[in-house]
This record gives C-alpha cells, sequence and structure tokens, in this order.
C-alpha cells in the first residue's frame, strides 16, 4: 500500500486528541457516539469503520423488533439463570423502547403487528405452551407488561402469539442516526481498518499508518472484536437472509419466528417475503467472520419456504445477503474494562436492534 505521508496542513487539521474514539460504526458504535455527544456536546467525537458502510449486521439484519420467542427463552434456562434471562429481557425491551423514542417510529418505518412462533412438532409446542406461565412471569418483571405470550393458530400451524414485538427497515434506522450523529458534530472516518490498540494509553493504529490518539476508547466492533482485543471472548455467526421478488395474494403477513429464533419470517411491503437463519443447521460452518453464502442453508431454506409455508408456486428471491452476528457463551453481552483508556461493548448475540442502543448508553455512563 502506497503511504503518502501527512501535510503540514493535515498535521495541523487532524492530528489532535479526541475525547472519545468509537471503533465499529454500527447501531452499538454510533449509540455511543450519539449519547457520548449529546451530554458532551464540547467533546471531540470520532468514529471508525472499516467498511463503506458498517460492516457487521446493523443495516443486514432481517429488521426485527423482538425480544425473544418462548422456545428461545427455554433453551436459554440451559446456559443461564433465571434472573440474567430476565435482565437479558429487560434491556432488550428497553433498548427497544429506547430505539423508537429517539430516532422516531416514522423515520425508521417501525410496524407493531406483534409476533407468532409457529410449531411443526407437537411435542416441541406442547412444551412450549407448558412455559407460557413462567415466560409471562418473567415478561412482567422485565417490562411490567401482562400476558405477552399466549396460545394461537396462525395460516394451520399451532402457534405461540407475542404482543408487543415489531419490525423496522435497518437501513433507514441506520441512516437516521447517522445523521442526527453528523448534526450533533461527530466525525467519521470509513474504510478505516485498525491494526492495533493501544488500551492503557489511548493510541490507535490504523493499518495505513496514521495513529489517533483519544482520553477514552470504546470498541463497539461486535462479532470482529477479538481481532482487536484477544482476551475478549467472542464467536461470530454469520446469517443469511433473502427477499423474494412481488408474490400475488402472500398470506404471511406480520412477523415469525421458529426453531428457538434460528428461524425468522416476515413480509416487506404487502408483497414481497424476508427468510432468513437456520444458522444451526451448519453451526460449524457458519461460526465465521467471513461474508458469503452457504448453499446447504440456502437450499434448507428454500424448501422451507416452499413445502413448510407453502410459498406459491414459482416464487423466487431477489435479492440475498450475510451479515455477521457476535456471541457469547451465555448470550449475556459484554460490557467491560479492557485497558486504563479502553472499554469494549459486544457479544450481542442476535439481538443487535433491541440491544445495541441500550448497549451505547451504557457504555456511555461506565466512562463517565
Amino acid at each position: 500500500m502506497y503511504k503518502s505521508g501527512i501535510s503540514f496542513w493535515e498535521n495541523e487539521l487532524f492530528n489532535i486528541k479526541y475525547d472519545l474514539i468509537v471503533i465499529g460504526g454500527g447501531l452499538t458504535g454510533q449509540s455511543v457516539a450519539y449519547f457520548y455527544k449529546r451530554s458532551h456536546p464540547n467533546a471531540r467525537v470520532l468514529v471508525i469503520d472499516r467498511g463503506f458502510f458498517p460492516l457487521g449486521a446493523s443495516t443486514r439484519n432481517a429488521g426485527f423488533s423482538c425480544f425473544g420467542s418462548v422456545t428461545e427463552h427455554i433453551a436459554d434456562m440451559e446456559l443461564e439463570s433465571e434472573e440474567k434471562i430476565i435482565n437479558r429481557i429487560q434491556r432488550r425491551y428497553n433498548g427497544l423502547k429506547l430505539l423508537r423514542e429517539t430516532l422516531g417510529e416514522e423515520n425508521i418505518q417501525y410496524e407493531e403487528p406483534g409476533a407468532y412462533e409457529i410449531f411443526t412438532d407437537k411435542t416441541i409446542y406442547d412444551n412450549a405452551v407448558s412455559h407460557l406461565e413462567l415466560v409471562n412471569r418473567w415478561l412482567v418483571e422485565a417490562t411490567g407488561v401482562q400476558d405477552v405470550y399466549s396460545n394461537a393458530e396462525v395460516n394451520g400451524f399451532p402457534s405461540i402469539k407475542i404482543e408487543l414485538e415489531g419490525c423496522l427497515h435497518p437501513g433507514k434506522m441506520m441512516n437516521t442516526l447517522y445523521q442526527k450523529n453528523l448534526k450533533e458534530g461527530v466525525e467519521f472516518r470509513w474504510e478505516c481498518k485498525v491494526d492495533t490498540i493501544d488500551q492503557n494509553n489511548g493510541l490507535i493504529k490504523l493499518d495505513n499508518g496514521i495513529e489517533l490518539k483519544s482520553r477514552q476508547i470504546i470498541v463497539a466492533a461486535n462479532s470482529f472484536t477479538k481481532s482487536l482485543i484477544k482476551e475478549i471472548e467472542i464467536t461470530p455467526g454469520r446469517g443469511f437472509v433473502f427477499v423474494t421478488k412481488p408474490i400475488q395474494d402472500l398470506k404471511w403477513k406480520g412477523t415469525f419466528h421458529f426453531d428457538r429464533g434460528y428461524y425468522y419470517f416476515r413480509n416487506v411491503g404487502e408483497d414481497r417475503f424476508l427468510l432468513g437463519g437456520a444458522r444451526s443447521l451448519n453451526i460449524d460452518v457458519e461460526t465465521t467472520t467471513e461474508f458469503g453464502v452457504n448453499e446447504i442453508i440456502k437450499n434448507h431454506l428454500i424448501d422451507f419456504a416452499s413445502t413448510v409455508l407453502k410459498l406459491p408456486e414459482g416464487w423466487e428471491i431477489d435479492q440475498e445477503w450475510s451479515g455477521i452476528m457476535g456471541f457469547t457463551k451465555t448470550k449475556s453481552p459484554v460490557l467491560e474494562r479492557a485497558g486504563e483508556k479502553c472499554l469494549v461493548v459486544a457479544g450481542l448475540s442476535g439481538m443487535g436492534v433491541a440491544l445495541g442502543m441500550q448497549l451505547g448508553k451504557e457504555a456511555v455512563e461506565m466512562i463517565e
């Protein structure tokens, strides 16, 4: 790579010490920048990201505004205590509320039709129904809302209705937050790959040789965190999503979950269908930071859409893509110091839309 060096003029303009540098321009990172700048209007705040757009999942997810299906909560009982699960639900619920209030529901194309978790296995369904009283109690403790989960049927499938869940437009979500940050005076540098971080002295070296200095650094790179700070245990998980061409008389309207939240689908507009997930089918291969399409999963989802969900014959994929999520062993996120001048927020475990802004705000509170 050709290194141009820094001119006299650039040195005077850009060779400054920032008050805060955020590594990662996704929802969490930009939320950090926004809330810090709102609290410290005179501070110099910089967000850097290695992508032309925020790389990861903030603009590459399915646009679900959700806090968890019954089978996901049941599966989580094997990972953590009841107290931790309730705390995680509370964070997700509060995060979605904060997101809508901060950005405005119209700006992010927010809708709240409620959601359904569908079932194809009677044993799994009966087990989920037997846990309704428990998970509803958790929601009351976490949110104060009664009867969120209830027994139902949708399109011929036994299901569990989930109140208060919705969907949004991830691109509009991120653009709204970006414009708010620009208005606050937050600076951005895109296509900047970090080479090393001096976590105790507030120094960042980019792979182009440029060095940046800051009083505080917050790493909000989620799935890519381990490449920057090796001691943080974050496991990447790739998610595949596709959107169909228009389908006449599309019967799936709303947001839907299946199999512990590993599958998710919804309508986009009046006649397009979005389907994603099935990472559990080939999870070792999908534990990667490499973007791409796993043909095994793609073909399985095509078959799932046709034979299980009964999309009409002749439907076609219009667009497909992947996003990279970051997971912890227990699914509880990481929010901790990684040096005197460095804080890490990561491991949103597939719930970035719900947790990103909430964790960004909590990170700011930790460094104030």
